[in-house]
């Protein structure tokens, strides 16, 4: 069975739209601008970055710092990253071994199978982590301008660099090369908005103005439209109708992940869905997520829990309205702390787009971000 819906990376057809910030991302690449893509989690920005690689056909590394806390972990994610850019750009024999140990003389590079591997000569623990990072991406630069190519460094969940010992200086390094490399391109992008963009845009660090920025909102109906029928004329040899189309957009509330989350399950019906199979199809993946909901919201306090709660019911302009304060039954500087909070955490947000599609969305007003965890909520009161 074809995968239509991933719900990892989407790449070839299974990519939809983006075009304009695929062409805004494209555009930073060929000027060699720096760029950091800022979205809510699971709205599609490695799939974004993955999609426009591939066109690009440079070579490119994507690395993870989910849960590099520490200098140890940071330095070996980047070495691989910068192995596994060099892999790409030369070939894998004995004779270019040689010459990459020359250039890359603080580290040890060895070949296995597939691919270099580069790693450090000194006892880990032991080593200035800025330094290594800062030498290793220097020889990359240095081979990336020999060999007259452009590569693409890719770092996800970049926000928990900030906890490690040596985040500043290593931010630092990270800032030395890619101020003044011509072959190196840099994206940063994180699941924390918040913490990412205080990396970027507080002026006592070392990032401070150095990327371009991409903002990934919720696509319009209307992005969504082609993509859906094309693949419903394919599955079922006719399009989805008007209403049901609708329908789809309206309980997933353009929300990326859970447009694909209910697709993937419309899409296993051997017909045309009817509109109580599209309820049903989201029923069941509320029943899927519950346990994933039950603790996301297990980790607020309870007056955020109570704030959420009444925004799922009722989505409001005025947080510090006396309906409002009613209806939580709390006082409105606790309000305020609350959804301080919850907007910190990507748990709520504020309307910024009228959408034919949800004739229920008002700009301005704060909702809860997730659809389905809104749902729950319902299901819940």
């Amino acid at each position: 069975m074809e995968d239509f819906f991933p719900s990892k990376l989407a790449i070839g057809k299974q990519f939809c739209n983006r075009h304009k910030e695929k062409e805004l991302l494209n555009k930073n690449i060929m000027k060699t601008r720096h760029t950091v893509l800022v979205s809510p989690r699971r709205y599609g920005k490695s799939s974004l970055v993955h999609h426009v690689v591939s066109e690009s056909k440079l070579p490119f590394a994507s690395i993870d710092l989910f849960l590099a806390h520490d200098d140890k972990a940071i330095i070996k994610r980047i070495l691989t990253g910068i192995a596994e850019i060099v892999s790409q750009i030369l070939p894998l024999d004995q004779k270019i071994l040689q010459k990459l140990q020359a250039l890359f003389s603080k580290f040890r590079v060895s070949l296995s199978v597939s691919h270099f591997l580069i790693e450090t000569t000194y006892n880990i623990s032991e080593v200035d982590a800025a330094d290594q990072i800062f030498s290793g991406l220097l020889a990359l630069q240095e081979l990336a301008k020999a060999e007259h190519k452009k590569v693409i460094f890719f770092i996800d969940e970049f926000q928990d660099i900030a906890s490690a010992e040596s985040a500043k200086s290593i931010q630092g390094a990270i800032r030395h090369i890619a101020q003044a490399t011509s072959e190196i391109i840099f994206i940063f992008s994180g699941s924390n908005r918040h913490l990412l963009l205080e990396l970027f845009d507080d002026k006592s660090m070392p990032l401070y103005m150095l990327c371009d920025k991409i903002y990934l909102d919720r696509m319009s109906s209307e992005s969504y439209k082609s993509h859906l029928q094309k693949l419903a004329e394919y599955k079922w040899g006719s399009t989805l109708s008007e209403a049901n189309f609708y329908k789809i957009m309206a309980l997933t509330e353009l929300h990326p992940f859970y447009v694909n989350l209910l697709c993937n399950r419309i899409w296993e019906n051997k017909n045309p869905p009817t509109e109580q199979q599209i309820i049903e199809a989201w029923n069941q993946c509320y029943e899927d997520e519950k346990r994933r909901l039950v603790v996301e919201l297990e980790k607020l306090t309870r007056n955020q829990q109570e704030v959420i709660k009444s925004l799922a019911f009722e989505p409001t302009n005025e947080l510090s309205s006396q309906t409002f304060i009613a209806k939580t039954g709390m006082a409105s500087s606790s309000i305020l702390q609350s959804t301080k909070a919850l907007f910190e955490r990507d748990m709520i947000f504020k309307v910024t787009f009228e959408e034919r599609a949800l004739p229920f969305f008002k700009i301005n007003q704060v909702r809860v971000l997730d659809p389905l965890l809104a749902y729950a909520l319902r299901q819940y009161g």
